[in-house]
C-alpha cells in the first residue's frame, strides 16, 4: 500500500504526524478490504470445505494473500468458536453494542425507543434460526416476565398509575434480578441489557442531538412564520 501511494504522492516519512494519519487511513482501508475478503471466504467454502476455499480466490486478492487469509481466518474462527462456547449467556447481537441495537430499533414514526424486554427478545430469539438461542435464554425470558408482572401487580394494588418510563424501569430491574446474578463485573454495563455507548457508537448520539436541534429550529421558524402571517393580516 505504501508503494501504491508513493507512485502518486510524496510521503513525508520524517513527519510523524503526517505518517500517523497515513497509517490510520491505510489501517481503515485494510480492515474494510479484509472484511470483504473474509465474507467471500465464508461464502465459498470457509472452514467447512478447505479444498473449495483455495480455488475460490477473490479476483482482487493475490495468491499469497489469499492463502494467508484462509489460514488466519480458520484459526480465528476456531478461536472465536471456543470463546463462544465458554459464554453463559449468549447473544445474537454480534459485534455491535446493545446501545447500537437499541438505537436501530427506535420507532421511525413515534421516535420511541424499544423496551428493555424487546431488546432482550431480539438478541436471544430469531424465528429464522430455530427460535431461541438456547433453552437458558428462553427460561430467563420467562423469569423476567414473571418478575415484571409481580412488580406491576404490587404497584396496581397500591393504585399507582404506571407510565411507559416506569414500565421500562421495571423491566430493567427484572432483567438485572434474573441475569445479573451470574455477572460479577458490571463496569460500563447495564446488566442483562448490555454496554453503554462506546466510542464507535458516538455517531448515534450526534444524530440524535442533530435531530433534536433540527426539531427546535423548525419549531422556532414555524412560530416566526405564524407571527408574520398574523402581522400581515
Amino acid at each position: 500500500m505504501y508503494e501504491k501511494l508513493e507512485g502518486k504522492f510524496a510521503l513525508l516519512r520524517t513527519d510523524a504526524v503526517f505518517m500517523e494519519y497515513v497509517n490510520s487511513r491505510l489501517h481503515v482501508q485494510w480492515k474494510r478490504t479484509r472484511g470483504i475478503w473474509s465474507q467471500h471466504w465464508k461464502q465459498n467454502g470457509g472452514k467447512t470445505n478447505p479444498q473449495l476455499e483455495r480455488t475460490k480466490r477473490k479476483s482482487d486478492c493475490r495468491s499469497q494473500e489469499w492463502n494467508h487469509l484462509c489460514d488466519s481466518q480458520k484459526k480465528l474462527s476456531d478461536k472465536m468458536e471456543a470463546n463462544r462456547a465458554k459464554q453463559v449467556n449468549n447473544s445474537r447481537g454480534g459485534s455491535r453494542s446493545i446501545a447500537n441495537h437499541t438505537f436501530q430499533m427506535i420507532n421511525p414514526e413515534t421516535q420511541m425507543p424499544p423496551s428493555p424486554l424487546e431488546v432482550y427478545h431480539k438478541l436471544h430469539f430469531n424465528a429464522a434460526k430455530q427460535g431461541w438461542l438456547n433453552e437458558n435464554s428462553h427460561i430467563e425470558y420467562e423469569n423476567i416476565i414473571q418478575h415484571k408482572q409481580a412488580a406491576l401487580d404490587e404497584l396496581n394494588s397500591k393504585g399507582t398509575t404506571i407510565t411507559t418510563a416506569m414500565e421500562h424501569q421495571l423491566e430493567k430491574e427484572a432483567i438485572k434480578s434474573v441475569c445479573g446474578r451470574k455477572k460479577t463485573i458490571q463496569s460500563a454495563w447495564e446488566v442483562g441489557v448490555g454496554p453503554v455507548l462506546r466510542k464507535k457508537d458516538c455517531w448515534m448520539k450526534s444524530i440524535a442531538e442533530s435531530s433534536q436541534r433540527d426539531s427546535s429550529e423548525n419549531e422556532s421558524l414555524r412560530n416566526k412564520l405564524i407571527a408574520l402571517e398574523a402581522k400581515q393580516k
